[in-house]
């Protein structure tokens, strides 16, 4: 087994969060990038009308995407152990956790084929718009446990391994968009190409994830140790599941984003949503990989007790992603149109209308990245009762309500600022008590 201590702990406190984060961020970035890719060709083969099923069925994608984050507690877990040195632990978690993945993926397959057409008259599907959003989900869904196994890969970095995970993302998100372009450009398949072109590619990265832990010298798949150990199951969910009711919640946000946006700004609203959602999905991503590369290095660190570096970590995590969101953020405010016309062509009342609220919506986003930092500080130190309450602050007493409430009162402008004034108000809390609990487990001063 390799000296985790020599890639955690012995090098300087930034050699070790760059050579973990840069391949992760690399890795997301890439990924990203790719999508826009893939919206970019929905956008000018399908129009205004694609951006609108996109809309639709991007909270349906998030509710497959909230398994994977069930399942993030295997990784946080597997860092701990190997910190505290318990390899056979660890080998335990592996095996339970990949197991119970396999299961609850089918059985999420099922479950969504069976109810696919009412989830989608939920989430807002319309007579115009259904039928592109059931031949999208026809092939979205049977991503699920291919999504679930691939979202491990957070597990093969947080072993050691950055540059195979950053890799795993790079190919998927490559090839994904080289099939993008065979499927809808060349095969004219429209919006079920493109999630056809997601269904091969992660299927393909999924397999080589499983191949990986057959295989490596760190920890590996063994027969004794796959059972479906409940015990095991409720300390990964107990972990994971501040992200997952994250993502149910936010899928519930933007399904009624889209239903309010819908009732004051009608269809123009809800395409303006299909790219807005991508645009904050990339500033999210490009700090995503950085959080993930921090997480890996937390966990080990604070099962083995180095608290002090537990809190460089963090605060290089902090001075890191508010800056740089800060710089997105001001690149997006003097580009929105340039941004805006990249995925729509000769439709300027979307252009101009989708401008306006985008510029709205994401002005406040370094607020959002402080709180996604401090949030992924108190999962990976496996303290997710708070991750779990600040979610829920978050999203169910802040962000529905404001979005009703400054509809009513502001029309579409007030629904377009309903989340950066729940983010703000929640990062800024949040802060806070990621300071309080440093000081707590480090008495040095935080500066």
């Amino acid at each position: 087994m390799q000296d985790l201590s020599l890639k955690f702990e012995k090098q300087s406190t930034l050699t070790t969060i760059l050579k973990f984060s840069i391949p992760s961020s690399l890795g997301a970035i890439i990924g990203m990038l790719c999508v826009l890719t893939d919206r970019y060709f929905i956008g000018q083969v399908a129009g205004r009308e694609g951006m609108a099923a996109i809309a639709l069925v991007f909270p349906y994608a998030m509710i497959i995407n909230s398994f994977n984050f069930a399942f993030s507690g295997i990784a946080i877990i597997i860092g701990v152990k190997l910190g505290s040195k318990d390899r056979e632990g660890a080998e335990k978690v592996l095996c339970t956790g990949f197991l119970w993945i396999l299961i609850v993926g089918v059985l999420l397959t099922i479950f969504l084929f069976l109810f696919n057409i009412p989830i989608l008259k939920i989430l807002g599907a319309s007579s115009s718009n259904i039928a592109s959003a059931i031949e999208y989900t026809n092939f979205l869904i049977p991503i699920a446990t291919f999504q679930i196994i691939l979202g491990q890969s957070t597990l093969v970095r947080g072993i050691g391994d950055s540059v195979t995970a950053m890799g795993v993302n790079i190919f998927t998100g490559v090839f994904n968009v080289i099939l993008d372009y065979l499927f809808i450009i060349k095969f004219d398949m429209g919006i079920g190409g493109a999630a056809l072109a997601t269904l091969i590619a992660t299927a393909l990265s999924a397999f080589y994830i499983l191949f990986y832990f057959f295989k490596s010298d760190v920890i590996t798949f063994s027969k004794k140790y796959f059972s479906l150990d409940l015990k095991i199951l409720k300390e990964i969910f107990k972990i994971g599941s501040p992200r997952f009711y994250n993502q149910l919640l936010q899928s519930s946000v933007i399904t009624v984003t889209n239903r309010q946006a819908g009732v004051y700004g009608g269809d123009i609203a809800t395409a303006a949503i299909g790219i807005i959602s991508i645009c904050r999905s990339v500033m999210n991503t490009s700090l995503q990989g950085f959080n993930q590369g921090t997480a890996a290095i937390i966990s080990y660190t604070f099962g083995s007790k180095n608290y002090e570096r537990v809190k460089e970590v963090l605060k290089i995590q902090l001075y890191t992603v508010i800056s740089v969101s800060t710089i997105l953020v001001l690149l997006m405010l003097f580009n929105t149109e340039k941004i805006v016309s990249f995925f729509i062509k000769n439709d300027p009342p979307l252009v101009e209308f989708t401008v306006s609220a985008m510029r709205l919506n994401l002005f406040l986003m370094p607020f959002t990245a402080m709180f996604l930092a401090c949030n992924n500080f108190f999962q990976s130190i496996k303290d997710s009762v708070i991750a779990t309450r600040f979610f829920m602050l978050r999203i169910v007493i802040l962000n529905i309500p404001l979005v009703y409430i400054l509809g009513y009162f502001f029309k579409e402008i007030g629904v377009w600022l309903a989340f950066p004034i729940s983010d703000t108000l929640v990062a800024i809390v949040m802060f806070f008590l990621t300071i309080k609990k440093i000081r707590k487990i480090s008495p040095d001063n935080w500066v």
